[in-house]
C-alpha cells in the first residue's frame, strides 16, 4: 500500500467557513513536513496544471488524484459534468497524477440528511441508469489521457448507505470504473466497509481511510444533523480513535495484496492539521509494519 495525504486535511471544500484556509504553499509544506511524499489534488490548491506540476516538483510530492463531484444522474448535466472532470483530469494529468476520484453530485435534502437517509426517497431507476452511463462514458473520455476513475461513496450524495454503494457496483463495469472505498463515509452511512470486502473487494481501486467519532454521529443521526453540522463537530476524529475498525480493514486489504494508494483523510479537527496529518501517518504505518 502507498500512503498519501490531501489537501482537504487543511482546507476542507464542503464547509470552507469553519476555518481560514491555510495557502496552498504553506499547506504543501505542511505535508511534506508531516511526512508525506503523495497527496490528491483539492481545496485550495492552483487551478492552472502548470503550477500544479511546478508546486509538486518543487517539493517531490507525487500526485494521486482528485475528487470531484459528477451530476449525471440527470442527463441535462451531462456536458456540465465531463467539463468538470475533464477540467479536473488536466490538473492531475500534469502533475503525474492517475485517479479521478468521483462521488455523486448530492443537493441539499441529501445533505441535511447526511447518515440518516430515507432509502426510499433515492435515485430513481432511470437517474440509476443516467448515472452508471454517465460515468462510464465519462471513464472513456479520459482513459487516452491515462486516467482512470473511481467512485467515491459519500455522505450527503445519493450513494451513501451501503446498499446504495451495492447497487453502483452492481450496475457498473468494472472495467471502467473501480471502487474508490470511503471507510469513514460507509461507516457514517450505516454501513461497514468490512461487510463489503468478502464479494466486492476487488474492485477496490482507491482507499479513503477515515475514522468516526461513535458519539458524535449518534448525536447527528438523533438530531437529524447536516453534513456541514457533523463536520464542524469533528464527527471525523483522528485514526484509531474512533468506531471503523481500522486494523481489521488494513488486515483485509493486506490479505488480498492491495497494492494501490491509502489517503489519510479527516476532513476537520480542532487540531493543528499538519500535527494530525503525521498523527495519523504514523497510525498507519504502525498497522502496515504490524
Amino acid at each position: 500500500m502507498r500512503i498519501a495525504t490531501a489537501p482537504c486535511n487543511w482546507n476542507n471544500g464542503d464547509v470552507p467557513e469553519y476555518r481560514p484556509y491555510t495557502p496552498y504553499a504553506q499547506m504543501m509544506d505542511e505535508m511534506v513536513e508531516a511526512g508525506y511524499t503523495a497527496t490528491e489534488w483539492g481545496p485550495g490548491m492552483p487551478d492552472d496544471p502548470a503550477t500544479v506540476r511546478a508546486e509538486c516538483a518543487k517539493r517531490n510530492l507525487s500526485m494521486v488524484g482528485a475528487f470531484v463531484r459528477l451530476g449525471f444522474r440527470d442527463k441535462d448535466r451531462w456536458e456540465q459534468s465531463f467539463a468538470d472532470a475533464l477540467a479536473v483530469a488536466e490538473r492531475v494529468k500534469a502533475a503525474g497524477g492517475t485517479l479521478i476520484v468521483a462521488a455523486e453530485l448530492g443537493d441539499e435534502r441529501r445533505d441535511n440528511e447526511a447518515g440518516h437517509v430515507d432509502e426510499a426517497n433515492g435515485l430513481t431507476d432511470d437517474q440509476w441508469r443516467n448515472f452508471v452511463d454517465g460515468l462510464h462514458e465519462c471513464a472513456d473520455r479520459l482513459a487516452p489521457m491515462g486516467i482512470t476513475v473511481v467512485l467515491h461513496n459519500h455522505v450527503g450524495t445519493y450513494i451513501e448507505t451501503q446498499a446504495e454503494t451495492v447497487r453502483f457496483l452492481q450496475m457498473s463495469d468494472p472495467t471502467k470504473v473501480g471502487w474508490c472505498m470511503d471507510v469513514g463515509h460507509l461507516a457514517y452511512g450505516g454501513g461497514n466497509a468490512l461487510d463489503l470486502l468478502p464479494e466486492y473487494g476487488d474492485r477496490v481501486a482507491h482507499v479513503h481511510l477515515k475514522d468516526v467519532d461513535p458519539a458524535v454521529l449518534q448525536a447527528a443521526k438523533a438530531e437529524e444533523w447536516s453534513f456541514g453540522r457533523a463536520l464542524k463537530t469533528f464527527i471525523f476524529p483522528a485514526l484509531g480513535s474512533g468506531m471503523v475498525d481500522l486494523p481489521a480493514i488494513v488486515r483485509a486489504l493486506q490479505a488480498r495484496s492491495y497494492d494501490g494508494w491509502v489517503v489519510l483523510e479527516q476532513d476537520t479537527t480542532p487540531d493543528d492539521p499538519k500535527d494530525v496529518a503525521k498523527a495519523n501517518r504514523l497510525y498507519l504505518e504502525g498497522l502496515l509494519a504490524g
